[in-house]
């Protein structure tokens, strides 16, 4: 019966461990993501960059919320959707397959709370300069709900 328990608690400890993980996402959930998403009443978007050097491709990816109509201001604060938020991933969906590169989280020129940055790079493939690519965000808020933004771009580079 000892052994029973026993057998019964690993499962239960094995199973705990892996409740934190998000599975991959696969390229047709990613292609489903929203290019514009409503976090607190704010609108938020992703631009990124892709560019192609050295053998490599690297992104740049930044999420903001466009300034207020009439102003110059941002129109979120730091206890506002942004705040509340993190970047948990950059997917990359290409003509030859999809990619997550590891995260390097970037301030803005200037630094602002107003926007989250970051940064990710791998090997290009057969990617070529002109070629689309859809670069995907996973957001993550501080109660562990994951949100998705998309952006659409060419590479660039060389």
């Amino acid at each position: 019966m000892k052994k029973l328990w026993m057998a019964a608690l690993a499962c239960v400890l094995a199973a705990c461990g892996a409740v934190g993980r998000l599975p991959e996402p696969q390229p047709g959930n990613l292609l489903s993501a929203p290019t514009t998403l409503i976090v607190q009443g704010q609108v938020l978007t992703a631009q990124a960059s892709a560019s192609l050097y050295g053998g490599g491709l690297g992104v740049r990816v930044q999420v903001s919320a466009p300034a207020r109509p009439g102003t110059l201001t941002p129109a979120v604060t730091p206890a506002g959707p942004l705040g509340n938020l993190t970047l948990d991933g950059v997917f990359v969906v290409t003509g030859q397959g999809t990619w997550k590169a590891p995260l390097h989280p970037s301030l803005p020129a200037g630094g602002s709370a107003a926007s989250l940055n970051a940064a990710a790079w791998s090997g290009s493939g057969s990617l070529r300069r002109g070629d689309q690519v859809q670069v995907v965000v996973r957001l993550k808020d501080r109660l562990g709900h994951t949100y998705w933004l998309r952006d659409t771009g060419r590479v660039s580079g060389s």
